[in-house]
């Protein structure tokens, strides 16, 4: 056993030897380096009486007004005050942090494509998808159960990625959770550049905050990619037991519960 675990000490330190330049840390995953303007942003809001049906949608326009600005996929939540950049989950994070820090109660849910949310008011629940700037904010019960009974049919959307084809995601994502999605769609975009030890860090990161079924169905895919690339041997061998560690953790995980 204290061999393993020596054998796996290695294998972190090399990992992280791996082009440590290149790797963006962890606090771009967070609100914190950008307090300021954030908290600037809520106190806003807490400043004024206002209801908080009213509330929820006045932020939700204003939050795209002020930092929601631009679509762009895998735009992590550094892009949204860098740039205006933000996608679904980068999004959702925004507005799960800003209703949180408003006392508001709330869901938010994963499928096999999206994330959306939606908010508990005194007028009932709302629902909020963050990537639809003019339609994104439902209030309309009917017109919401409509919108999520779409979101559980789990149909592939232009440039989705065709391996979650294989999934049928849909249920609860509790907050905390999160910045796992966050390291894997920075996992998924280092292995469209081919940047595969950059993808491997980063869905590390993922698995150790939620692992969910989406590593489940592109690790293989990673493996075989990994086999393939131009690696050096020592690389191609450190990436691969790190993959199949995992695979095997995950796979005696499942099947003790």
């Amino acid at each position: 056993m204290r061999i393993l675990v020596l054998a796996l000490y290695g294998l972190l330190l090399s990992l992280n030897s791996f082009g440590q330049n290149a790797i963006t840390p962890a606090s771009d995953l967070t609100l914190n380096q950008f307090s300021h303007g954030f908290s600037d942003f809520i106190s806003s809001f807490q400043a004024k009486k206002t209801k908080d049906y009213k509330l929820v949608k006045n932020l939700f326009v204003r939050a795209h007004k002020e930092f929601l600005k631009n679509y762009r996929a895998y735009s992590q939540v550094n892009d949204i005050f860098e740039k205006g950049n933000y996608d679904c989950l980068s999004g959702t994070y925004f507005f799960a942090n800003s209703l949180e820090q408003l006392g508001f109660s709330y869901k938010i849910y994963e499928t096999n494509y999206h994330i959306f949310m939606t908010v508990k008011t005194s007028r009932g629940e709302v629902l909020l998808e963050s990537t639809d700037c003019a339609n994104g904010l439902v209030t309309d019960q009917n017109l919401i159960k409509e919108r999520i009974s779409k979101y559980q049919q789990s149909k592939t959307t232009p440039g989705a990625q065709l391996y979650l084809s294989k999934l049928r995601l849909f249920h609860e994502l509790l907050p905390s959770q999160l910045p796992g999605l966050l390291y894997f769609n920075r996992a998924v975009e280092a292995f469209n550049k081919n940047e595969l030890i950059n993808c491997c860090v980063y869905l590390e990161q993922a698995w150790k905050i939620y692992d969910n079924p989406r590593i489940e169905i592109f690790t293989p895919i990673l493996l075989h990619s990994i086999e393939a690339s131009s690696l050096n041997e020592s690389s191609k061998e450190k990436l691969t037991l790190l993959l199949r560690n995992h695979q095997q953790s995950a796979f005696h995980s499942l099947a003790s519960r």
